[in-house]
């Protein structure tokens, strides 16, 4: 999010200066610089244009955008250069533990069990954990099994240890994971290793690991506060690569689904998925056609619509629950079917998920229009709904 175009537009809007906003108290009321009802929707508009973005109804109230904090917190989800971290990757020797693994003695000191409990918490809000050293994997086994360590092995989702360069490994982590750098934060204490990510993946972002100002824990934490998952990722993962290797014995999907005593359950409204619906819509960013995100006040005003439905995909196999890995927001008119969004989860791919999904909502038995709107990483998916017989609708 551009803050100058915002502070801009602010200026315009209440005839301060953009040193005066920049100084304001994050926490005052705007209404102290004439930010009144009228000039909230004169704001509004003006974002909007300025920026290419749509307001949803449920963040338009004026309580939403009455100080700056709540106002660029409102504003922040609906931009893309601002994009969910997902992944954090981080070295071992002197970030992990202090010293050289296999070279010198290592030990755990209270700058670095502060790290660790911040890394089991992102953990545990589904953030999924990777190590990238240059070392053997056997001395990076043994700091896991000797030393007295709150981080366990079992919460790291990928292994990356070698001798190559750490932007080669990071770019291997993208492609296992299927997910876009912008979504990795790399931890480091080298500084040559962090200019070398900066310079070869920019879209990666890079955090230097000093145990003199731990001031880098609390800025880890920051670049994650908004990743709350209601899924263990690390164990799904996991379960995914176990699919992956046994894709390979087969030559179409139906037969690797078989194999996988795969169940696949639809489910209409289900009030009981709202958070995770809402998540599913904020962190797909590669298979949703829209590029709309929602809220969960948002999900629950689509399930109390009488237009509207949520259709949600449930998958299972012998590996284990997969939960929903994808839905669609529709909307039945009076002689036509419009899917305003349609979100396939990265995991799922390539198991025809998106195309079950659809033939659930062509059982309505009217024409089907979809709504797309083209960002950067949906383009791989631009022709889905013409590929499979539905016609673009034009918002």
């Amino acid at each position: 999010m551009n803050k100058e175009v915002i502070f801009q537009i602010l200026s315009t809007i209440t005839e301060k200066s953009k040193e005066e906003l920049i100084n304001f108290p994050e926490n005052q009321p705007l209404l102290d610089l004439g930010l009144d009802s009228i000039k909230f929707i004169q704001f509004i508009v003006a974002v909007e244009e300025e920026c290419h973005i749509e307001t949803h109804d449920s963040d338009l109230l004026f309580i939403n955008f009455d100080t700056m904090e709540k106002l660029f917190s409102t504003l922040e989800k609906y931009f893309e250069n601002t994009p969910l971290k997902k992944v954090l990757i981080c070295d071992c020797d002197n970030v992990l533990w202090h010293g050289v693994a296999g070279e010198e003695k290592i030990y755990v000191d209270s700058g670095i069990e502060q790290l660790h409990k911040t890394l089991v918490n992102l953990y545990s809000n589904g953030v999924l954990l990777c190590l990238c050293s240059k070392n053997e994997k056997a001395n990076i086994d043994f700091a896991f099994e000797n030393l007295d360590m709150v981080l366990e092995k079992e919460q790291i989702a990928i292994f990356k240890i070698n001798y190559h360069d750490k932007a080669t490994n990071i770019k291997e982590i993208s492609d296992e994971l299927h997910l876009s750098p912008d979504s990795f934060v790399f931890l480091d204490d080298s500084d040559y290793e962090c200019g070398l990510v900066s310079s070869l993946i920019p879209e990666v972002y890079t955090v230097k690991a000093d145990y003199r100002d731990l001031s880098f824990i609390a800025a880890i934490n920051d670049l994650f506060a908004q990743n709350t998952s209601s899924v263990n990722r690390t164990k799904l993962y996991k379960e995914q690569k176990e699919r992956e290797k046994e894709k390979l014995q087969f030559t179409t999907v139906q037969e690797y689904n078989h194999s996988l005593e795969t169940e696949a359950t639809f489910r209409y409204d289900n009030a009981e998925a709202i958070q995770r619906i809402a998540e599913l819509t904020q962190r797909t960013n590669q298979f949703n056609l829209s590029g709309k995100r929602y809220t969960e006040e948002d999900i629950i005003n689509f399930m109390n619509s009488q237009s509207h439905t949520i259709l949600t995909l449930s998958v299972s196999d012998k590996y284990g629950d997969m939960g929903i890995v994808g839905a669609a927001i529709y909307e039945m008119k009076a002689d036509f079917v419009v899917i305003h969004a349609f979100y396939l989860s990265c995991r799922a791919f390539g198991r025809d998920f998106e195309t079950l999904m659809l033939d659930e909502i062509k059982k309505l038995n009217k024409p089907i229009f979809g709504v797309y709107h083209e960002t950067d990483k949906n383009k791989r998916h631009q022709f889905f709904y013409k590929d499979n017989g539905v016609s673009l609708y034009e918002l």
